[in-house]
């Protein structure tokens, strides 16, 4: 049981760390670093800092530094903006390109018809819940161009999954920073 306490506080210092220094940069520079950190994000960018970001700058809101609202707002368009970017650019060249190159990556004729395939199904639920999961929030929208998922469902999923996770995490960020 100490064994567990002590993980948990070592978690907890460096997530307090972390926020700290993700603060000093929104504070610096406010709500358009974290529109650009999650577009880039979202786009693709794997090690880009946008969720530490949003749940600096929700900290930051909930000492009145930022305008909840405005932050709100640029955190959902760049999270969906950096999803609609990798789409398109997967639904233009994403899958000419897997079916050329993909063997080189693991990606086989066969995987990709299962993927499809599962998208067809569960494309919704993936599309709302990828972005809680890394590197999947990074690589949705490429996935779900080359798979071939119809804008329509995308945008509407895109959209709502964006609401759900810039909600859980910048709601997170204002929590912590209310205590």
């Amino acid at each position: 049981m100490q064994w567990l306490h002590h993980e948990a506080m070592a978690y907890l210092q460096e997530l307090h760390a972390t926020v700290q220094a993700g603060a000093g940069v929104v504070g610096q520079y406010g709500v358009w670093i974290v529109f650009g950190s999650l577009l880039i994000e979202s786009a693709g960018v794997i090690f880009a800092p946008g969720e530490t970001f949003l749940i600096a700058s929700g900290f930051l809101a909930a000492q009145g530094t930022l305008n909840p609202g405005l932050l709100f707002l640029l955190a959902v368009a760049g999270t969906s903006l950096g999803w609609f970017l990798a789409y398109f650019l997967a639904d233009r060249v994403g899958i000419s390109w897997l079916r050329k190159h993909g063997k080189w990556i693991g990606v086989t004729p066969d995987r990709l018809q299962k993927t499809h395939r599962f998208l067809e199904k569960y494309g919704s639920i993936v599309v709302l819940f990828g972005r809680f999961v890394v590197p999947l929030r990074q690589l949705q929208g490429y996935i779900s161009g080359s798979a071939e998922v119809p804008l329509r469902d995308f945008y509407l999923w895109n959209v709502l999954g964006a609401v759900t996770w810039v909600s859980f995490w910048g709601g997170a960020g204002y929590l912590l920073g209310l205590l």
